[in-house]
């Protein structure tokens, strides 16, 4: 059967299936739900603040709509429900208003958000359409989850007829499973919660299980590789240590340790270096790149953007220049001259280190003698980048290193082949960022405290999720911003504007004159995230804050009290989106390793750390948190199937390890 031939897929159906990588029948039966919806009516009685619910209920007065700004209006009206009348609010559906008229009887989905008067609305249909029951959604672009569903419906009942079993029954006996046929059955078409449950526990084991194949496999190979141990001048380093002008903490400390004895082994060094937004794990990878070169190898050292790039190098070349370890910086707009002789010398061995960007990987660039790799914010870097960056030395030792901190315990099952040091201890004197909440109506309230803060000579960032205006997309734009800002009372002051599609001489102009307090107002995108480093910043806005997640939100309030004056973060709720509840988190905790915890249970570490393409599997509906127990079990099975003489355990065993080289844990 094709997939043409299902009722309901035409050719741009097909297409857009295709697109999305579902080419057969079998491929659009094994897109599974991402979650379960349970549509049923609930009393008044049951309803909870910040808590789901659906209600039914009758409209007191006709829908009134408000426009609040582009591409955003509010449509309010109140319900009666047994004698309880308050007020539903719901965004961007001003073309309900026409049916909801006084005396209509709805259905509401949403939430009380604050109190039982106001209800924030994700949903609002007529009493005699809605149906009741339990929802599959479907996450397929270009779809609806209900014309998914009825495609799957379409297609079901000749796919259970030749359904065949992919896993081993001794791993079905282990963990309760039942059989393909009846699971296929169940997960798209549920008829009671314990149905759900059932189809969601095999969804979750056979991702973890997939992955654990996966990382086994690449531990064997990890294990066959070797280089020659580094013999760096230890006395030089200790003299370079002891001219700083500050002290080590413990956690640098243990982690410059334990990167030595690393680079003192003959297995190259694959370690990952987490830690606190302004830690000091810059400071820690210098101590292995003077090691490194006074062990008469090279370094590369590989930024996402130019502007962390830049800032990498400013930081190498005021600690290492006087020691004369000869730096050089290589991005996407290094002219052509400077790059040939950049070339040259890093071939010849006159640059000990360069810095850069995904400039480092392109194929005439070539070391003299490549020691050791260091990739920062590495999970921003594809699979295949970092692979090419690595060969180009011999076996090199590679430190990757990032600002997303996560506990050790699920640091090691994350990267399960690779060493962690982490550094929790912030600098002294440091004072914690008050963070609050804020609507978009309230946005003059921001201006005024920050004009009152750039009065006292401080200077504040306004982070904006979006360049231009979108068709597609309803969050405020750096465009649109613009002229809100300039007719605002902040609109005297020197504004800088600062954006990824600017050529580089511009983004260093406008980040110079702001280090420089000649602009006291940075508007942004998330460029700023990682990189920039202004102590006299005190103020960070963040609008639509509610569509980032709540590490990069972590992130981008890092910019800020980097000094000894006291820090404050607004988070500009959009209504559009949903989340106001999830990043109320950042009001109450500074932690970032507690908030990172949060951001994966919540979002999996596919969207926290970035897709299958920087080497972290994006699980459909399995979370390495909320489903720890899972995990576990799949782990210790994963060495069962490995030794398993039985045909469908090798089938998994073959199939997670042709996969190995688009999925690699560096």
């Amino acid at each position: 059967m094709e997939l043409e031939q299902i009722k309901g897929i035409g050719e741009a159906t097909a297409k857009k299936l295709k697109k999305q990588k579902i080419a057969s029948p079998s491929e659009l039966l094994e897109t599974f739900p991402a979650k379960y919806e349970d549509k049923r009516i609930a009393e008044f009685i049951d309803a909870q603040i910040g808590v789901e619910i659906t209600l039914e209920g009758t409209i007191q007065a006709d829908a009134s709509v408000f426009f609040i700004r582009r591409r955003l209006t509010k449509l309010e009206f109140s319900l009666n429900i047994s004698n309880v009348v308050f007020k539903v609010v719901i965004f961007n559906r001003e073309f309900l208003a026409s049916s909801l008229k006084q005396g209509n009887k709805v259905v509401i989905s949403g939430k009380f958000t604050h109190n039982f008067g106001v209800f924030t609305a994700s949903d609002v249909v007529l009493a005699k359409n809605f149906h009741e029951g339990i929802i599959p959604i479907y996450q397929v672009e270009g779809l609806s989850s209900k014309q998914f569903h009825n495609l799957v419906k379409s297609a079901l009942p000749e796919y259970l007829n030749n359904v065949k079993e992919d896993l081993p029954d001794f791993i079905k006996q282990r963990n309760n499973l039942m059989d393909k046929k009846s699971f296929m059955k169940i997960v798209h078409l549920p008829k009671t919660r314990e149905d759900t449950l059932t189809a969601a526990y095999r969804i979750k084991y056979r991702e973890f299980l997939d992955f654990a194949l996966m990382i086994e496999g690449y531990r064997k190979l990890n294990l066959r590789v070797f280089k020659t141990p580094k013999k760096y001048d230890i006395t030089r380093v200790r003299e370079f240590i002891g001219s700083l002008p500050f002290a080590l903490s413990d956690d640098q400390k243990l982690a410059t340790n334990e990167i030595f004895g690393d680079l003192k082994s003959g297995h190259p060094m694959n370690r990952l270096l987490q830690g606190e937004v302004g830690s000091g794990k810059t400071i820690v990878a210098i101590l292995a790149i003077l090691a490194v070169c006074t062990a008469g190898y090279q370094v590369a050292v590989m930024a996402p953007t130019e502007i962390l790039a830049w800032q990498n190098h400013r930081e190498i070349k005021h600690y290492l220049e006087r020691l004369k370890i000869r730096a050089a910086v290589l991005t996407g707009s290094t002219g052509r001259q400077d790059r040939v002789s950049i070339l040259e010398r890093l071939q010849s061995g006159e640059i000990d280190v360069l810095v850069g960007t995904h400039a480092l990987i392109q194929s005439d660039l070539d070391f003299h003698s490549l020691g050791l790799v260091v990739i920062d914010e590495h999970h921003r870097f594809g699979v295949k980048q970092r692979q090419i960056l690595r060969r180009k030395g011999q076996t090199p030792d590679v430190l990757l290193m990032t600002a997303t901190p996560i506990p050790r315990t699920l640091a090691i099952t994350l990267f399960r082949d690779m060493e962690i040091s982490t550094i929790r201890m912030l600098p002294r004197g440091r004072q914690p960022i008050e963070t609050k909440i804020v609507e978009y109506q309230d946005l003059d309230q921001v201006f005024a405290f920050s004009k009152k803060e750039i009065d006292k000579g401080r200077q504040a960032y306004f982070i904006v999720p979006l360049i231009s205006e979108s068709d597609t997309r309803t969050q405020l734009s750096l465009e649109e911003f613009k002229k809100e800002i300039e007719h605002s009372c902040l609109g005297n002051y020197q504004i800088g504007y600062l954006h990824g599609r600017q050529k580089s001489q511009e983004k260093e102009d406008v980040l110079e004159r702001f280090y420089q307090n000649e602009v006291q107002i940075l508007v942004s995108t998330t460029v700023v995230e990682v990189g920039v480093n202004v102590p006299n910043a005190t103020i960070m806005v963040i609008l639509s804050a509610n569509g980032f997640g709540l590490s990069q939100l972590h992130q981008l309030r890092g910019r800020i009290g980097r000094g000894f004056e006291k820090g404050y973060c607004y988070l500009v709720s959009d209504p559009n989106l949903d989340g106001p509840k999830r990043i109320e988190i950042l009001e109450k905790e500074t932690d970032g390793f507690q908030i990172s915890l949060q951001d994966l249970r919540l979002r999996g570490p596919g969207e926290v750390f970035g897709d299958e393409q920087t080497g972290i599997m994006r699980f459909k509906m399995a979370n390495l948190i909320l489903d720890e127990e899972i995990l576990k079990r799949a782990l210790e099975d994963a060495k069962w199937v490995l030794e398993a003489n039985d045909q469908l355990a090798k089938k998994l065993v073959h199939d997670a390890f042709q996969k190995i080289d688009s999925y690699i844990l560096d």
